[in-house]
C-alpha cells in the first residue's frame, strides 16, 4: 500500500454494500488503518453479491467484496449486544474515523448517531453515506443504485432525446458517494488540526450526482426551461458506432476540418460539400450517419483510435474489461496491482485512480476473511484471552 500518506490514522468501516467500504477502501490505500467491522455469521451485504470466484456463491468469493476491501484488516461484532457495544467504544475511542451507511434511524437505533459517539471520542469524524442523507422528509428511505440515479435529475438528461432516459451501470452512484465521502473525511481530519474536534460529514448519494447537473441546473434557474437529453443527429454526432471488432465514438469536436475526418475514415463520399459545416452535417443526418457506419466498418477499433490522436482529432473506443486488462497505457501507469488472496488466489486488482510525486506502492493486502482479525484486535491490543474470545463467540458478541 502507498506508504504514509495517512499512515498513523485509525479508521473503523462499519459500512456495508458498496458506498462506505468503497470510501473506507479509498483511505486504507493511501495508508490508513483501517479495521472493518462485521456482523458474525453473516457479514457484510456485499459477501453476497454477485460475480463469484468460479461461479461459487461462497461468502469469501464475491468478486465485489474482494475488491472493496483490499488493504483492511478484519473483525466480527455485534453492537446491538452489551457485550459487543462495550467492545465497539473501546475501539471508538481510539479511532480517528468511522465510516457507516446505515439509514439514519437504524444509526439511532445502535447509538451510531455523531451526539452519541462523541461522548466517547470528542474528536471522532463520523462518516455517514445514505441515499438521501441525514435530514429532510427522505432522509430514512432506502434506495438502489436505480432509484438514487433517477431522483438525482442525471438519468433524466441521459441519453437520446427520441428515447427513454437511460441508466448508468454498475452501481455508479455508490461509488461516486463513496469517493466524495473519501475526500470529504480527509479535509474533516485536516480541520481537526486546528479545532481539535471532529465533526459529522453527512452524505448523500442523490445530491453527489445532482452536483454534477453543471448545465441543467443554472439553464433551468436562468431560462426558466428544462434542458432536454441530446439531440440525435447533431453536427458532433458523438455516439457510438459500429467498427469491426466492437464499437468507437467518432466526434468533429475539436479544430481539425471536415476534410481531415472524411480523409481518415476514408469513405469518398464524405467529402461531398454538404457535410461540410455543422449545419449541412444536422440537414443530412440520416445519410451522415448511414456512411459514417459503412466507412468505420473497414477499421478495427484500436487503429482508428491511434490514427485519429495522431491526426489531433478526438475519436474514442469502447473498452470491455478484455481490453483494459491488456490495455498498454495502463500497464505503463502501473495501473494493476496484484493481489493474492488465501482463498481465490492470485488476480489482477486495479490500482489507484490518483497518483502523488514520490509514493511508493507494495503489494495491496487481500480483503480479510471473515472475522480474520479477531485474535489480533480484541487479543493483542484489547487485551482480552482466548478463552473470553471463545465465551464472546460463543455468545454472539464476535
Amino acid at each position: 500500500m502507498p506508504a504514509g500518506l495517512l499512515e498513523g490514522f485509525r479508521v473503523l468501516d462499519m459500512g456495508s454494500g458498496i458506498s462506505g467500504p468503497w470510501c473506507a477502501k479509498l483511505l486504507a490505500d493511501y495508508g490508513a488503518d483501517v479495521i472493518k467491522l462485521e456482523i458474525p455469521g453473516c457479514g457484510d451485504d456485499a459477501r453476497r453479491m454477485g460475480p463469484f470466484a468460479g461461479d461459487d456463491p461462497d461468502s469469501e468469493k464475491s468478486l465485489t467484496f474482494l475488491y472493496l476491501n483490499t488493504n483492511k484488516k478484519g473483525i466480527t461484532l455485534d453492537p446491538s449486544t452489551v457485550s459487543g457495544r462495550r467492545l465497539l467504544d473501546r475501539l471508538v475511542a481510539d479511532a480517528d474515523v468511522l465510516v457507516e451507511n446505515n439509514p439514519p434511524a437504524r444509526s439511532n437505533e445502535l447509538g451510531l448517531d455523531y451526539e452519541s459517539l462523541a461522548e466517547t471520542n470528542p474528536g471522532l469524524v463520523l462518516t455517514s453515506i445514505t441515499p438521501f442523507g441525514q435530514t429532510g422528509p427522505y432522509n430514512d428511505f432506502e434506495a438502489t443504485d436505480i432509484v438514487t440515479y433517477a431522483l438525482s435529475g442525471l438519468m433524466y438528461h441521459s441519453g437520446d432525446s427520441d428515447q427513454p432516459p437511460l441508466r448508468n451501470v454498475l452501481d455508479q452512484s455508490f461509488y461516486v458517494a463513496g469517493a466524495n465521502a473519501a475526500a470529504a473525511t480527509q479535509v474533516a481530519l485536516f480541520a481537526r488540526l486546528t479545532s481539535g474536534e471532529g465533526q459529522h460529514v453527512d452524505v448523500a448519494v442523490a445530491q453527489c450526482l445532482g452536483a454534477h447537473l453543471v448545465q441543467p441546473l443554472p439553464y433551468y434557474n436562468y431560462m426558466g426551461a428544462v434542458k432536454g437529453r441530446r439531440p440525435v443527429r447533431g453536427a458532433g454526432f458523438e455516439e457510438l458506432m459500429p467498427a469491426r471488432d466492437g464499437y468507437v465514438a467518432p466526434s468533429v469536436q475539436g479544430s481539425q476540418p471536415w476534410a481531415t475526418i472524411a480523409s481518415l475514415i476514408g469513405l469518398e463520399e464524405l467529402r461531398n460539400e454538404k457535410f461540410a459545416t455543422g449545419a449541412g452535417r444536422v440537414a443530412h443526418g440520416e445519410e451522415l450517419k448511414e456512411l459514417l457506419i459503412k466507412g468505420l466498418s473497414q477499421w478495427d477499433r484500436k487503429p482508428l483510435f491511434l490514427a485519429s490522436g495522431e491526426q489531433r482529432l478526438v475519436f474514442g473506443m469502447a473498452q470491455d474489461a478484455g481490453d483494459l486488462a491488456e490495455c498498454t497505457h495502463l500497464q505503463a501507469r502501473d495501473f494493476f496491482v496484484e493481489v493474492d488472496h488465501p482463498v481465490v488466489g492470485p488476480a489482477q486488482y486495479p490500482g489507484m485512480a490518483v497518483r502523488l510525486p514520490g509514493e511508493t506502492i507494495s503489494g495491496p493486502q487481500p480483503a480479510p476473511l471473515l472475522g480474520e482479525h479477531n485474535s489480533e484486535i480484541f487479543g493483542a491490543e484489547l487485551g482480552y484471552s482466548a478463552e473470553d474470545l471463545v465465551s464472546l463467540r460463543q455468545l454472539g458478541v464476535i
